[in-house]
């Protein structure tokens, strides 16, 4: 259940599709949509250059202009009986943003990528959007400007451990994959639609090269039939995964190789609309911005992404809130 939307706004005019679905979200879910708009914070500095001109007075008229650039998103939130607020603060984007997350107990911090980012094939998301992904407590979704909404094709990417002797699932995959389904099925009720739901896991039968040097003389055919061991154990976790979960709406899909070499070419290909992945390590520790693989990933997929952190997670933000 969704209690306040944050959504982050550069530019209400490039935004309006993206403004849409928010709403419908949280009509859906009776829910608060705040739109929050970071403004570079004036230098003193320039200001003694000229008379009679105060950086407080500036700062109040650029707080004036966008109050008046969001009126008609306000006037569209009050006709569909939606708690509407909107917020100027002046300062870095993604560390407002963030403090404003935590003191307003956000659900979820909502931004669209830069128009400048179309056309790209790698790196769609600014260096706010990066701050925000590693450093945000509560979900992030970017979406990708441009691309149409509703999602009509969601895929969560999740990782298994397959080291214990009795498979259990994962608190924080549970999150992903909740989180890919609530939204498939919120779409679903709201537009009457049909999101299409896939769970992705990269998979290594990391001793492929030992096995081959300590037995030169295995068979293509036991090698191969080694090879489909490894991969129904990681078959098998997944499906733990999804049993927990209770839901027969994912399709497995179940690609070899290193997840941060294998992720962005499966989004590509199966045409996925929102990737949701965590961005922190399981074996991450509290604190810890962001995985190195999750980043590489980020670094290559060309969608939308909502990205969750495990309950764990300390921003390092969070300081500046004492």
């Amino acid at each position: 259940m969704l209690t306040h939307l944050l959504l982050i706004s550069q530019n209400t005019q490039h935004e309006q599709a993206l403004f849409d679905w928010v709403l419908a979200v949280a009509k859906s879910q009776g829910a608060t949509v705040t739109v929050l708009r970071v403004l570079p914070e004036p230098e003193a500095g320039i200001f003694l250059w000229f008379e009679d001109v105060l950086p407080a007075e500036v700062m109040r008229q650029q707080s004036q202009t966008v109050l008046e650039e969001f009126a008609p998103w306000k006037a569209q939130a009050n006709d569909a009986g939606i708690t509407f607020n909107t917020e100027v603060l002046f300062g870095k984007l993604f560390y407002k943003a963030i403090q404003y997350a935590m003191k307003k107990s956000v659900d979820w911090l909502i931004k669209q990528t830069d128009e400048a980012t179309l056309g790209l094939t790698t790196n769609i998301f600014n260096s706010q959007d990066k701050h925000l992904l590693r450093k945000c407590p509560c979900p992030v979704l970017l979406h990708k400007h441009g691309t149409a909404l509703p999602f009509k094709k969601i895929m969560a990417s999740i990782d298994v451990d397959l080291d214990d002797d009795t498979l259990v699932s994962c608190d924080f995959n549970q999150s992903i994959l909740k989180q890919a389904l609530f939204i498939a099925q919120l779409q679903d009720r709201v537009y009457q639609s049909n999101t299409y739901l896939e769970a992705v896991h990269a998979w290594q039968a990391d001793a492929e090269n030992l096995v081959h040097y300590w037995n030169p003389d295995l068979s293509e055919s036991d090698f191969l039939r080694w090879t489909e061991n490894i991969r129904q154990q990681h078959l098998t976790a997944i499906e733990t995964e999804l049993n927990t979960l209770n839901s027969s709406e994912f399709e497995i899909v179940l690609p070899k190789g290193a997840a941060v070499e294998v992720i962005s070419s499966i989004v590509e290909q199966h045409q996925v609309d929102l990737l949701v992945m965590g961005t922190l390590g399981r074996d991450g520790l509290p604190g810890m911005i962001i995985g190195n693989t999750s980043e590489s990933i980020l670094e290559r997929i060309n969608c939308s992404v909502l990205a969750l952190k495990p309950d764990d997670f300390v921003s390092p933000v969070s300081g500046s809130l004492k």
